[in-house]
């Protein structure tokens, strides 16, 4: 036997009260011989025995009262093998839990369990009328759902089920679509962000932390960072049932600084927009750096190990002119950076058509521009676990180029895309998958429709606490009918 409360245990020896009591008052009788009433004295040895065994009889009922009253108090439970119940504590539906979770608990066999969520947390040993009150204020998580055998799985099927259950509960329900909210473009003045899995069936609510500031029915929605005085919003989309990640919190969005580092007898940049201007001359110059920056290295023919990492946006232009270069240079307009940034040249500055460059082929770029020969003389890369990479093979010969502008604003927005992964999505419905898994895998569950009237579940009355103070009370009426005999 356990005890959920076991402190009142030590109240128990409050018991011990009743014979000192008893003991305490009895009190020394001399007795007085009376000749005439001499052959009385075997009826009265018997009725003294009697009464004897009927004090501590009633000595031990009292007893037996303060030490059940307290056992009541200390919340016994018989320990039994309990069983494994494993409850997806998904965020999605977690918050409706009152309506599917009770009247799944209800359907559980009458056991003792082990109950346990997501990541694996076990939060102890119930029986089945318990469980209900263990779950009620336990957030909803995200982490990974064991797949533990010999386990019975409530849950509303939303994500992919483990297989090694041996019972699964589901409530019976329609799949559902669940929208996902993607950015389509930003820069520190606006971001634009629509639906991208689905149709647009619903509308878009923009507000800071007191009132609606855009109200949108279009497909896309743009939040206009450049006219709103907070730095947090957060933006509702109401085209679907999936409620959890319906409403996500946005930042404002701020552009890296701008950090050219220039070599030697490099290309003046004063009509771009930099922030810093240092000259290299060894990697001690580096040092100067902060820890997150877009770096444009003027002039320089590699990039320094030290600013190799995904922190830096790097923009390297060439410094030597080795070669001639006789061929036309093309842009690749399949590329979004002229879609998305290079607007406004015009033909008499359309974009940049070096006659001189390194001899640098840089075939291992995705192409910005190349020659009518095939050469690729600029374009970028994505490094894993490293730096986007901007690299040309000519330096520049006029800073206030539009095309060296847009370039600026690419690399600005190339670090304004890592908002994106922190859009809060749950992805798709898995219930008709799950129902089809489990129905090929031939494995017993259980569902219901959820009504009102479900929801209305039993309680065992008969606990071992309860049982503890039935018995104290019966012993107490007994010890008040031997006290009146």
């Amino acid at each position: 036997m356990v005890f959920d409360s076991p402190q009142w245990l030590w109240a128990t020896a409050l018991a011990l009260i009743v014979p000192i009591i008893h003991l305490l008052g009895r009190r020394a009788i001399k007795p007085i011989a009376i000749p005439s009433l001499m052959w009385l004295d075997q009826f009265k040895t018997q009725d003294r025995r009697r009464n004897k065994l009927k004090e501590w009889l009633l000595v031990l009922l009292r007893m037996l009262v303060i030490s059940l009253f307290f056992l009541s108090l200390a919340e016994p439970r018989i320990s039994s093998k309990s069983k494994i119940l494993l409850v997806d504590n998904a965020p999605v539906f977690w918050s409706q839990k009152k309506s599917w979770l009770p009247v799944a608990l209800e359907r559980l066999p009458k056991e003792i369990y082990t109950l346990r969520v997501r990541g694996g947390i076990s939060l102890g040993t119930f029986r089945y009328d318990e469980l209900e009150d263990a779950l009620e204020n336990w957030p909803a998580s995200s982490a990974p759902l064991q797949d533990l055998e010999e386990t019975t799985l409530i849950s509303t099927g939303f994500t992919s089920l483990p297989s090694g259950a041996s019972y699964y509960y589901l409530p019976k329900r329609k799949s559902l679509f669940n929208s996902s909210i993607a950015l389509v473009s930003g820069n520190t003045r606006e971001q634009a962000f629509t639906i991208v899995n689905g149709p647009h069936n619903g509308k878009w609510e923009l507000r800071d932390s007191s009132k609606l500031i855009v109200e949108e029915f279009d497909s896309i929605v743009t939040i206009p960072w450049g006219s709103i005085p907070s730095d947090e919003l957060f933006l509702t989309y109401t085209g679907d049932s999936i409620i959890e990640d319906n409403q996500q919190k946005l930042y404002r969005p701020s552009r890296l600084p701008i950090i050219a580092m220039n070599a030697k007898g490099s290309p003046n940049l004063s009509a771009l927009p930099i922030d810093r201007n240092l000259t290299y001359t060894d990697a001690t110059d580096l040092t100067q750096l902060p820890l997150k920056a877009i770096l444009v290295l003027n002039g320089l023919s590699f990039i320094p190990d030290i600013v190799a990492n995904e922190a830096y946006i790097i923009l390297r232009m060439a410094g030597a002119q080795s070669e001639n270069l006789e061929d036309e240079v093309l842009p690749v307009l399949d590329e979004n950076f002229y879609k998305d940034h290079f607007i406004g040249a015009s033909e008499q500055n359309r974009w940049p058509n070096p006659k001189r460059w390194s001899g640098e082929n840089m075939t291992h770029l995705q192409p910005f521009l190349r020659t009518t020969g095939g050469i690729v003389l600029a374009g970028w890369q994505k490094i894993a676990d490293g730096p986007t990479i901007y690299e040309q093979s000519f330096p520049i010969e006029d800073s206030d180029h539009p095309y060296y502008r847009a370039l600026l604003q690419w690399a600005s927005n190339q670090r304004l895309q890592t908002y994106k992964s922190e859009l809060m999505n749950y992805g798709e419905d898995k219930y008709d998958a799950n129902l089809k898994g489990l129905d090929e895998a031939r494995v017993q569950y259980y569902s219901w429709s959820t009504t009102s009237e479900d929801i209305n579940r039993s309680v065992l009355f008969w606990s071992e606490s309860k049982i503890a103070l039935a018995l104290a009370l019966f012993c107490a009426l007994i010890a008040l009918i031997f006290a009146k005999i």
